[in-house]
């Protein structure tokens, strides 16, 4: 093996790692924006506002569905928030959206 293919396989071998390991960042990310959305959508802002994770339109998917379909990282990113403590659970199981705990860069501006 001559020097280009060992340099070839470097490059390659750098390029699957940069894949694997900034393309579910980058797509969980946007789940967190989308996930977000939802609550403001349905003004899930307080907990006397809070919403069911069916109502919020983010039940788990099944498990077929799970085949079928490409992965959803909107669970993840929800599990993120609830971490954050931005996203919180009322005592009936209920969720809300804690704004003061979001990171400014994944607020939605309301035009207030």
């Amino acid at each position: 093996m001559d020097l280009n293919g060992i340099l070839m396989g470097v490059f390659l071998l750098a390029l699957a790692m940069a894949v694997v390991l900034y393309l579910p960042a980058r797509l969980t990310r946007r789940a967190m924006h989308q996930v977000i959305g939802r609550f403001y959508q349905q003004e899930a802002l307080a907990p006397e506002k809070a919403k069911t994770l069916e109502e919020l339109g983010l039940t788990p998917p099944s498990f077929v569905e799970k085949l079928a379909k490409p992965r959803d990282y909107k669970p993840t990113a929800l599990r993120l928030l609830q971490q954050m403590e931005a996203v919180q659970m009322t005592q009936d199981g209920r969720l809300f959206l804690v704004e003061e705990r979001l990171h400014p860069s994944l607020r939605i501006h309301t035009g207030a």
